[in-house]
C-alpha cells in the first residue's frame, strides 16, 4: 500500500486529525521509482498531493484512479515525507470538495500526468485525472486559481502557490494500535473496486468514455434505452450492499449499548463520540441531498437507476440516524 511509507518497525508518523482541516492539500514523498521520478523531474521533494475532506478522509488519484481513503492509514517513516498546505481564503473549501467528490472513479493516466513536464507533447486535454490535476481543478472549479494552469500542474506548484500557508506541527509518532490499523484491510478499498468495476462495466457495454458516477447520471438521462442494463450492473456489482460491511464490522458505531461498552478511556470514548457524531451529521446531510437530487430526476424521468439509487439513500440515511443515536446515547452517559 503506498500510504504505509517506510517500513521502519520503530517509530512512524501519522496526522493529528485534529489539526487537520477540510480543504488542506497533503503534499507526500511515496517509496519507489515512479515517486523518485516524479521528485527528481519537478526538483521538489514531494511526488503526491491529496486533498483532505474532514471527518479522517481524503480524496486523491492514483493508479486506481480517483477514490477516498481515511487519514489514519497514511503512515511516514519520517516527517519530512509530508507537509500539510492550507488555503487562505477558506470560502472556497465546500465547493472544492465538491467537485472532488463529483470526480470519484475518474481513471488516472500517466500519460497527462507527464505532459506536465513536456507542454510540447500536448494535445486535447484527456477526460482522466492525476493527483495534482485533481487538487488544483477542485479549487479552479470553487474559484480559486492556485497554479498558473490547473489542467497541468504538479505538488510542487500547489505548494508554492501565493493562495496557500504551510501548517506545521501536524504530524506525530503513531502509537503501536494506530500503526496496525493503518497496515490491516480497508474496508474502503471495496468500494473503490465495486466503483472501478461498474464504471468499466458500463464503458464496455456503452462504448462511451464515462468516468465518474456523475457522468453515468447524466448518460443515463440522455440514454434511457440502458436504463435497465445499467441498472443490473450496478445490482450485480454489490454496490447497494457494500455499507452492510461497515455495519458488521463496526456495529458499536450504530448501537449506543455497545459503544458505551468499549472497553476505552472514558475521556476518549467521549471524544470519540463527539466525532462519530459530527461525522454523521455531515454524511445524513450529504445523503439526503442526493436522495432528493434523485426523487427530483425519478419526478422527471422514470427510471429504474434513479428509483434504485433512491432506495439506496434511503438505507444509508437510515445508517447515519442509528449512528447520531449511538453518539449521544454515549455523550450523555460518559
Amino acid at each position: 500500500m503506498w500510504w504505509a511509507l517506510g517500513k521502519s518497525a520503530d517509530r512512524m508518523y501519522i496526522f493529528e486529525m485534529n489539526f487537520l482541516k477540510p480543504g488542506d492539500i497533503i503534499l507526500t514523498s511515496q517509496v519507489g521509482a515512479i515517486s523518485k521520478a516524479v521528485r527528481l523531474s519537478t526538483f521538489s521533494k514531494f511526488s503526491h498531493a491529496i486533498l483532505y475532506v474532514g471527518d479522517g478522509s481524503f480524496i486523491h488519484s492514483d493508479g486506481q484512479g480517483v477514490h477516498s481513503n481515511n487519514i489514519q492509514r497514511l503512515l511516514f517513516d519520517n516527517k519530512k515525507h509530508a507537509e500539510v498546505c492550507r488555503v487562505l481564503d477558506g470560502n472556497y473549501v465546500d465547493q472544492a470538495i465538491m467537485f472532488a467528490r463529483s470526480q470519484i472513479g475518474t481513471s488516472y493516466s500517466v500519460k497527462e500526468a507527464v505532459r506536465t513536464r513536456n507542454p510540447l507533447y500536448r494535445g486535447e486535454k484527456l477526460n482522466r485525472q492525476f493527483c495534482s490535476r485533481l487538487v488544483a481543478q477542485s479549487y479552479e472549479y470553487a474559484g480559486l486559481r492556485l497554479v498558473n494552469n490547473s489542467d497541468y500542474c504538479t505538488p510542487k506548484d500547489l505548494q508554492q502557490s501565493l493562495h496557500t500557508s504551510i501548517v506545521d506541527g501536524c504530524l506525530r509518532i503513531a502509537e503501536e494500535h494506530e500503526v496496525e490499523f493503518a497496515r490491516s484491510d480497508s474496508p474502503i478499498q471495496r468500494q473503490t473496486d465495486i466503483t472501478n468495476y461498474i464504471l468499466k462495466a458500463v464503458r464496455e457495454l456503452t462504448r462511451s468514455d464515462i468516468q465518474s458516477f456523475e457522468n453515468l447520471d447524466q448518460f443515463v438521462i440522455d440514454n434511457q434505452a440502458y436504463d435497465a442494463e445499467i441498472t443490473n450492473i450496478v445490482v450485480k456489482s454489490g454496490y447497494l450492499t457494500m455499507f452492510d460491511y461497515e455495519l458488521k464490522r463496526n456495529p458499536w458505531r450504530y448501537n449506543g449499548q455497545l459503544f458505551l461498552s468499549l472497553g476505552i478511556d472514558g475521556a476518549y470514548k467521549n471524544e470519540r463520540a463527539e466525532f462519530e457524531l459530527e461525522s454523521a451529521e455531515k454524511q445524513a446531510q450529504l445523503y439526503s441531498h442526493n436522495y432528493l437530487m434523485c426523487q427530483n430526476i425519478l419526478g422527471r424521468f422514470p427510471l429504474r437507476y434513479f428509483e434504485m439509487k433512491m432506495d439506496l439513500y434511503k438505507k444509508l440515511i437510515d445508517f447515519m440516524n442509528k449512528r447520531i443515536e449511538a453518539a449521544k446515547y454515549v455523550i450523555k452517559n460518559t
